[in-house]
Formats: C-alpha cells, structure tokens, sequence
C-alpha cells in the first residue's frame, strides 16, 4: 500500500500527530496544578486513553485500508478526543480550567513553531513563514476539503477566511463547548506565530459557530 503514499499524505498524518501531542500538553498543563483530581477525569472521560502513535509510521499503519479513509478515521478520532478532554476538564474545574485550556494550546503551538523554526535555519521570521509552517502543522481537515482561502491586501497582513467549520461535527459529537473550542485553536495559533515573531497578532473577525457564515481573521505584522 506504501506504493499508493505520496507527500501530501506524510504532511496529513504530521498534522494528525501534531493535534494529537496538544492533548497531551492539556494533561500535563492541568496535572502540575491538580494531579490528583486531573487524571481521575482524564480516565473517566477517555478510558482508552489519549491517541497516541508513538514512533509507528504511516506505512506501519495503513496497513490494507484506503488512504483517504483512513487519514479521515484519524482526523475524526484525534478531534473527537480531544473535545471530549476538554469537555470533561472544563466540568471539573469550572472556575480556571478555561485559562489552563487556553495556556496549554497556547504552549503547544509555541513549541511546534519553536521545533519547526530549528529545522528551517535562515527562515525570515514574517507572516510568510508563519503561514507555511501552520500549512505544515496545524490540522484543518483533508486538502480536498478546500475550504480555505488567504488573500493580501497590503504588506504585512494575511486576511483567512473559512467558508466552513470542519470541527464543528466532531465537537458537537462530544458535547463540546463551541464557541470555547474556537477560541482554543486561535490560541494555538496566536502561539504558534508569535513564537515566530512575537510582532504578528492574530484578529478574530468572526466566527461560524457564532452564526457567521464565514470564519474570518486577519494576521498583523506591526
């Protein structure tokens, strides 16, 4: 099957991996300041546990399934996870676990940007940059989905536009907080790009699971 493999799909199953790794840094985040109580509603919530891959390639995996089936089982059960996870931390700790959330994806999309950086010696620390590394790493459902659009009206600003949310289905499956849910994967990606340059900001314009009908925001290089 490795054959029917080219490099589009090695990306996918990064970004898949990467998506993956957030929720781990969501456990860690909420067992330094409630260890005890934090794994009893991880266990509770995900008796399975998180997905975890480890060092199994793609190849290892695929094993005899569909490519494009299989990368969309993983995209489905890496997303359902992870809203279930934060589901169960926001009822256990209702009067900070929005904060611990936030400083957890936060973290994690700095740390990806931070590891990608290091691989990519002489990258100029522009929007550019930030986009490609976010085209790289952060999980926006299959390429074939094309529901993305980026457009530059002047230097040093990126306007993104969605003309669908391709979270939404997974969140809502776990009974998720939407709106929370959002406002979670713009702070992975306010990490992300502001550990490439701290100067980029990111501007939530609006959102789908606010009754837009698009999700807009707007990336600033002051």
């Amino acid at each position: 099957m490795s054959m029917f493999l080219g490099p589009i799909h090695y990306i996918m199953f990064n970004k898949i991996k990467t998506a993956a790794g957030r929720s781990r840094v969501v456990v860690e985040t909420f067992n330094k300041k409630y260890p005890n109580e934090s794994e009893d509603t991880v266990k509770a919530a995900l008796p399975e546990g998180l997905v975890d891959f480890g060092d199994t390639t793609l190849d290892e995996l695929l094993g005899d399934n569909m490519i494009h089936t299989f990368l969309q089982g993983l995209i489905d059960q890496v997303e359902t996870t992870e809203a279930k996870l934060v589901t169960a931390l926001l009822y256990r700790f209702p009067e900070d676990g929005t904060e611990l959330l936030k400083e957890a994806f936060k973290s994690h999309g700095a740390q990806t940007a931070k590891k990608a950086m290091a691989s990519q010696n002489g990258a100029e620390r522009n929007i550019d940059t930030a986009l490609n590394i976010l085209g790289e790493f952060y999980l926006e459902g299959m390429p074939c989905d094309q529901v993305s659009s980026f457009s530059s009206n002047s230097p040093g600003t990126m306007d993104v536009e969605h003309s669908d949310c391709l979270h939404r289905h997974k969140w809502e499956n776990a009974g998720a907080p939407l709106e929370t849910m959002c406002e979670l994967l713009d702070k992975w990606i306010e990490g992300c790009v502001q550990e490439i340059n701290p100067k980029i900001k990111l501007e939530r314009e609006t959102a789908i699971v606010k009754g837009s009908t698009t999700c807009k925001s707007k990336m600033l290089l002051s």
